[in-house]
């Protein structure tokens, strides 16, 4: 999901829960600037084609404002592509489709976890978005359910699904540790290892899940940098890097293992001690882990311990005790920092 990076002089607004907040209402603001029609509708007109693929994932590098489109022709593209394409989709995308075909292609969204998926269904330009109130409904054209049901039951799309969550486990361990990740590295990772191709169309392939998949945003060169949902100001910690942004990083079994889990081995014992300090102490509305992990995200990115004090008082319903501080200066002194990976990894 593309990320919308606003810089808050307050920590506060830049937790990771307060980011993933903002990450959801910023996907349901471009969902509701989408065109309502679907391409498969016929209602649709070129008109129509053209705003559509200007909103979609095709329109890289701002493709839409030198290329013509026509209807006939954009339906054409998606179908053509549909059969190779479908096979390598997010789990969230999955899950929306299997209930858009049980739904007879219609679907209320009711849940926030379901918007990103939507956003990068409509993105593909296989459903429609529709809002009436508050009432926000997903469709899928009937031209796509015959289509689709057929990719699903390929004998490959097990293995391949197999693979993807291997995949996934993999890139988000990474971003874990890196915080972000140019995406070169995981193109060519998902080229050989996912599709097991590199020509043209497995790149496209790619790049979509991609952006399906994993939290984003563009470069000057258009090209995607990978970032964990924790990560609050990716231009600060690209900034950080060398001139060259080539990193080498040896990576342990039990660091990967970490990674993929969301703590590394040696951040456990101070999360659970941070967990400890703040039980029975925070605001009704507040998580002791998701408090504590909101903490150790800042931690990662560097943030001073004075403005990690400001952001673990606003959490609280009493006064810092001397306990939470010594808690927070071990989280502090003791979380490894995000570093970015632009290159080279070693296994």
């Amino acid at each position: 999901m593309l990320r919308e990076v606003t810089v808050h002089a307050d920590w506060c607004e830049m937790t990771m829960s307060m980011m993933r907040e903002k990450q959801f209402e910023a996907c349901e603001r471009r969902l509701f600037s989408h065109p309502g029609v679907g391409l498969f509708s016929d209602e649709a007109t070129q008109k129509d084609a053209q705003a559509l693929f200007t909103n979609s994932f095709d329109d890289v590098h701002g493709a839409s404002r030198s290329v013509l489109i026509t209807l006939d022709g954009l339906r054409q593209t998606v179908l053509d592509r549909l059969p190779t394409e479908a096979l390598y989709i997010s789990n969230g995308e999955i899950q929306l489709l299997e209930k858009l075909l049980m739904n007879d292609g219609e679907l209320l969204l009711g849940d926030w976890d379901d918007i990103a998926a939507a956003e990068a269904l409509v993105s593909r330009l296989w459903c429609s978005f529709h809002a009436d109130g508050n009432d926000w409904t997903l469709r899928l054209p009937k031209a796509l359910h015959q289509p689709l049901l057929e990719v699903m039951n390929t004998p490959e799309s097990s293995a391949i699904r197999d693979r993807l969550f291997r995949y996934d486990a993999t890139i988000h361990g990474l971003l874990y540790i890196a915080g972000l990740l140019h995406a070169a590295q995981p193109m060519t990772f998902f080229l050989k290892e996912v599709v097991m191709d590199f020509d043209e169309y497995s790149i496209l392939i790619a790049r979509r899940y991609l952006q399906s998949a994993f939290d984003y945003v563009t470069d000057a060169n258009g090209d995607l940098i990978l970032l964990h949902p924790g990560l609050a100001n990716p231009f600060r910690l690209i900034s950080q890097q060398t001139s060259d942004g080539i990193f080498t990083l040896e990576l342990s079994q039990d660091m990967i293992a970490g990674g993929m889990n969301g703590i590394l081995p040696e951040e456990t014992p101070i999360h659970n001690i941070m967990c400890g300090a703040l039980r029975g102490a925070l605001r009704p509305e507040c998580d002791v882990a998701e408090a504590a992990e909101d903490l150790r995200m800042l931690a990662k990115q560097g943030v001073s311990l004075r403005e990690m004090q400001n952001v673990m008082a606003s959490m609280l319903a009493v006064m810092p005790t001397d306990m939470m501080n010594h808690a927070l200066e071990g989280l502090y002194q003791c979380t490894p920092h995000w570093m970015g990976l632009n290159a080279t990894l070693v296994h």
